[in-house]
């Protein structure tokens, strides 16, 4: 009789030992022309590391990331309007009811498919990747790319014409609460939230991973946020209240 060889039990890498079920993280337009690209801030960059830490200490079932998808005659773009400049606001149609307006804010024009701007900035990126490589699954909303309508909702473009995969994506993976990051609290993030809630969804807001222009602009959009029922809290008393494991082995390779 021989011998064999005692037998191995491989693992996958250690995840977290607490799973946010029924909760899905959305990163809200974290790319390079929100950064320190076309419309960057100084304010911008700040959020990152609040932003690494939801990605590398915790462990979600469905993650999303959305993107500004902008073609190149966009309707926030100003270069689109006539004597328009970056900051100007003017009327466009509703695409089902042209005789009916809606205000538009124009903008430098940023987030074109295939240009640095448009890309999710290079720590997210790189991160998202290792977590697909580890079976989470996430989904990447490229929206606005219809350019007769903006999309400030990672849920539906601004006039409710069109709707993207998000809301059916949370559904199918019976995600019930969303945590929602990201880039510009104002625009976006409000549009986002708003969204879920909405939906039905019990919203998140992790205000010290979020961030606008201005602390005026920003602090008065988390006021209205609130005013829709969104909880917000900074990440130190999330993390509180909903405490993880051990960390991925991974993340030290990042």
């Amino acid at each position: 009789m021989t011998s064999s060889a005692p037998r191995t039990n491989l693992r996958a890498p250690n995840f977290s030992s607490t799973l946010h079920k029924r909760t899905a993280l959305i990163l809200i337009d974290i790319q390079n022309d929100f950064i320190n690209g076309l419309l960057g801030s100084p304010r911008a960059p700040v959020i990152l590391p609040k932003v690494y830490q939801l990605l590398d200490n915790h462990d979600w079932p469905f993650i999303a990331a959305s993107q500004d998808w902008h073609p190149e005659d966009h309707v926030s773009f100003a270069s689109a309007h006539p004597n328009s400049k970056a900051g100007d606001v003017v009327n466009i149609p509703f695409l089902d009811s042209p005789l009916k307006t809606e205000t538009q804010s124009v903008y430098a024009d940023h987030c074109i498919p295939g240009t640095w701007g448009a890309e999710l900035e290079s720590g997210i990126k790189t991160r998202l990747q290792y977590l697909e490589g580890y079976r989470t699954t996430v989904n990447y909303i490229k929206k606005a790319q219809n350019h007769s309508v903006d999309s400030y909702s990672a849920f539906a473009d601004n006039q409710y014409h069109q709707f993207t995969t998000l809301n059916s994506e949370l559904t199918l993976h019976g995600v019930e609460t969303i945590v929602i990051t990201g880039l510009i609290t104002n625009a976006c993030v409000r549009g986002t939230s708003i969204d879920g809630i909405k939906l039905g969804y019990e919203v998140v807001l992790i205000e010290d991973a979020t961030e606008s222009i201005s602390a005026e602009l920003k602090a008065a959009a988390i006021k209205e946020l609130e005013g829709w029922g969104v909880q917000v809290y900074n990440l130190t008393d999330w993390e509180a209240a909903n405490p993880t494991g051990l960390k991925r082995r991974f993340v030290r390779e990042l």
